[in-house]
């Protein structure tokens, strides 16, 4: 009877590590139009990297519509994000950069690389919750969806789906030429259509993952506001989202080029690239693709691919075709790399003022005045962050009476470290915050950069679930009016960005034909 026990308690310990050791290895599963994918978790929450959207844009597909993704077999392995879109090293401004590893992709290159990275509560599939889809910033020349700081753990344990995507960047996702143009009846704007297809992608998949796709919010930072604009303006992208929000920002001042003028670019690749046309464009290797895409003689230093207006994705990029609630914002310092920003003299000075204003440059003078010096960098940093200001606050007003609301912010808390002094609040310095994933850094964060990544995560997780930021425990947000947006960062609560009638000449420029933004 006792050698019975025995083997009765072997027997029960043998089942009990088996049980443990599948429990162990259990991973969270989801079935995709493509296949089923396995993912892993964490925190109670499951996440889902590098699952496919879209095929590969290399080869014959080189500037052509995103494919769809091709279909496999058996449980495709989905913890590590897949390859980022094919891009230069990021660029490192003279004078110095704010930004540390954390605001930077991490995987190898390809042109094989339109995938989405998934975090969604552990749990039921079946709870039908919102969706926030994050769109990478990067001056549509960079960036990726495998960003530390883009990490969706944190936002998604307050019961959202999060959603970050790759597209196609640079001379890849934005060239234009004749041929392609023959081809296609129009051609330039690959990495908005690249955005279009994940968001279609979301309303036949993120069911699956727990998501509601009658409840996604698009968002994105820098390039990535931009094209959350350009999406709210592409007659492609109608009913796939009821919800934006915007962070540096709207009414920015991205350029524009119209389709002759993205044509014309695009025929100085091929010559710098010296062959004969798209067929052999298509076939060069990425380094001499690369290599003539920044020849001098392509276009003049800076920004050189982005969104072109042309008629099958952005016909119209000032109309929004959808009236859908905006959360939209700056930081304090949002040009703090620039070169103007550290300007020492008078003469400079006056001459960023003429350069912003052209013939309304009398009436802003008198605005923005300094003697050499600390006077005249503090003037010239007030233009600047001013100037971006009314870019947004004129975006917003301009808005037909009666439409959904915007909520808008300065975000104003200079991030720990060496270079606070030098850089302030700047360019996606709220990223950590946001995504509360300040433990990607290493900077000498406190708690009350912990506070402040709370209170953002709190009002960005209101607005995906309800298109209101406001809730419990945190301070009254109400709509833009008047004048007064929120102040975000150190102190909380509404603020007036700028006086009255300054503001008001800012407007009157606009209504005369000026244009307002960073660029």
């Amino acid at each position: 009877m006792k050698r019975n026990f025995a083997v009765l308690r072997v027997v029960a310990s043998l089942l009990a590590l088996g049980g443990a050791a599948s429990a162990a290895q259990a991973a969270p599963e989801v079935t995709t139009e493509a296949g089923r994918v396995a993912g892993k978790s964490a925190n109670k929450v499951d996440s889902f990297l590098g699952v496919p959207y879209g095929g590969d844009t290399g080869g014959r597909n080189r500037w052509r519509a995103p494919q769809p993704a091709a279909t496999w077999t058996g449980v495709r392995d989905a913890t590590q994000f897949g390859a980022d879109c094919q891009q230069d090293p990021p660029h490192s401004p003279p004078g110095g950069s704010p930004w540390s590893p954390e605001y930077f992709p991490t995987q190898r290159m390809s042109e094989d690389c339109l995938f989405v990275n998934v975090w969604t509560p552990s749990g039921p599939r079946d709870a039908k919750r919102p969706v926030m889809v994050w769109i990478h910033g990067g001056g549509f020349g960079g960036g990726s969806g495998s960003v530390p700081l883009y990490d969706g753990e944190k936002l998604a344990s307050q019961g959202i789906v999060v959603v970050s995507l790759n597209y196609r960047v640079s001379v890849y996702g934005f060239l234009a030429h004749p041929a392609l143009t023959a081809e296609a009846g129009s051609s330039g704007n690959y990495g908005l259509m690249d955005q279009v297809a994940a968001l279609r992608w979301i309303q036949k998949n993120i069911a699956s993952f727990g998501g509601d796709p009658k409840q996604v919010t698009i968002a994105g930072q820098s390039a990535g506001a931009a094209s959350v604009h350009a999406l709210m303006s592409s007659p492609s992208a109608e009913g796939l989202f009821i919800r934006a929000i915007a962070q540096s920002g709207s009414g920015m001042g991205m350029p524009g080029l119209t389709l002759a003028e993205a044509e014309a670019r695009g025929e100085k690749v091929v010559a710098a690239a010296s062959v004969a046309g798209i067929d052999a464009l298509r076939k060069l290797p990425v380094d001499q693709l690369a290599k003539a895409a920044r020849d001098p003689s392509v276009a003049p230093p800076g920004i050189r691919y982005f969104p072109i207006v042309e008629k099958a994705v952005l016909p119209d990029p000032a109309r929004q075709r959808q009236d859908i609630p905006v959360l939209t914002g700056l930081t304090t310092d949002e040009s703090s790399a620039g070169p103007d920003w550290k300007l020492t003299t008078s003469a400079k000075l006056d001459e960023l003022v003429t350069k912003r204003f052209a013939a309304s440059a009398t009436t802003f003078r008198p605005y923005y005045q300094g003697d050499d010096g600390p006077a005249a960098s503090g003037a010239a940093q007030a233009l600047l962050r001013e100037q971006a200001i009314a870019s947004m606050m004129n975006w917003a007003d301009a808005r037909k009476d009666g439409a959904a609301p915007v909520y808008a912010y300065l975000f104003q808390h200079p991030q720990p470290g060496t270079d606070a002094a030098r850089f302030g609040t700047f360019h996606s310095a709220e990223l950590p915050y946001v995504f509360a994933t300040l433990d990607k850094s290493t900077r000498p964060f406190t708690k009350a950069d912990h506070d402040i990544a709370a209170t953002f995560g709190g009002y960005w997780v209101n607005f995906v679930k309800t298109g209101n930021p406001n809730g419990t425990g945190l301070a009254p947000w109400p709509a833009v009016t008047r004048g007064k947006i929120m102040s975000l960062g150190d102190k909380v609560g509404l603020m007036e960005p700028m006086a009255a009638d300054k503001l008001k000449s800012y407007k009157d420029f606009v209504a005369n034909g000026g244009k307002l933004g960073l660029f």
